[in-house]
């Protein structure tokens, strides 16, 4: 027998009805279905041991009909996920002196949260020292750099040094040592050179994790050495210089120069923009934050060496 089109059209409309009534009961049934019940709220969180750094929490386990679950440990500077076989966990990094307040939730893998557990509050002990006044060694000296080491002790774990050149703070490191191009950074240019043949006064502050500040170090007195008489032989021109407008300032980068003498670490670049100075930068071949104009501008950076000899600019302009 054959069908009309209004038969066949029929079909397919009750099928499509069909599918949608056994879609939406499926949607309904796994709506109804869906795990709604929160775990129970961990039990007895105590405070076991403290640092002047550190909480040590313990407390009773929580259940929940997945099985499944894990802890949240409120509220240090970050809350801390601990896994369900666990009901003891260590907070690091704390700052000492300081009073904190902990709370710990279970949360099941449907997201479910669970009360929150008896509130525990600590005060950690205070700082009882700041670092040991750091001992400065000069490790290497030349025409245009200084190389130092230094050391101090301290009961926490970290420790901040800024090195000082002259008085004036020049860089803040959490190593020990660092090699010194710059006597002054804190400029527009960012970076004022060491000269040769002049006498600097390092000195070197420790600070610890808490801000407590060391006493300062004995100075330091660094003479760098004379340029070489001998060494008039300049820098080879950087190419392939590029510039890149970043809202306000100007990146400009560049191929290394090199140097008969002067190691490319020691190799001083200046970037000019429009004819004048505005960035210093020294072994690097990126200049990420110069100051720019309206309008076009024209860059160039200039290769310079231990004994001030001067490459010929690698030039761009940026529209």
């Amino acid at each position: 027998m054959k069908r009309t089109l209004h038969s066949s059209f029929t079909i397919a409309f009750m099928l499509t009805l069909a599918v949608l009534f056994c879609s939406s009961v499926l949607s309904a049934q796994s709506f109804r279905f869906r795990d709604r019940t929160k775990p129970t709220a961990p039990t007895g969180l105590v405070v076991t041991a403290t640092t002047e750094h550190s909480v040590s929490l313990a407390w009773g386990p929580s259940t929940d009909n997945s099985g499944s679950f894990v802890y949240l440990v409120c509220c240090a500077p970050t809350n801390v996920t601990v896994p369900q076989t666990e009901t003891s966990h260590t907070l690091e990094g704390l700052q000492s002196g300081k009073r904190y307040t902990f709370r710990v939730y279970a949360r099941d893998a449907a997201g479910n949260l669970s009360s929150s557990s008896n509130p525990v509050t600590v005060t950690l002990p205070g700082e009882i020292a700041a670092p040991t006044k750091p001992v400065v060694e000069l490790l290497d000296v030349g025409p245009t750099h200084a190389s130092l080491s230094w050391s101090s002790t301290d009961d926490g774990s970290i420790i901040w040094y800024t090195t000082f050149i002259d008085g004036q703070p020049v860089v803040t490191l959490n190593s020990r040592t660092a090699t010194f191009t710059c006597a002054v950074v804190l400029v527009p240019t960012g970076c004022v050179p060491l000269d040769q043949d002049t006498t600097y006064a390092f000195t070197v502050r420790a600070r610890d994790f808490d801000g407590n500040n060391s006493p300062m170090s004995d100075p330091v007195f660094v003479t760098t050495d004379p340029a070489d008489p001998n060494d008039h032989t300049p820098p080879t021109q950087p190419m392939n210089v590029t510039a890149e407008d970043d809202g306000g300032f100007i990146i400009v980068d560049w191929e290394p120069s090199t140097d008969d003498l002067a190691p490319q670490s020691l190799i001083r670049y200046d970037v000019y923009v429009n004819g004048e100075l505005r960035a210093v930068v020294v072994g690097q071949t990126i200049a990420p934050e110069v100051d720019s104009l309206f309008g076009d501008s024209d860059i160039a950076v200039i290769a310079v060496d231990t004994a001030d000899n001067e490459s010929p600019p690698g030039t761009t302009t940026l529209n």
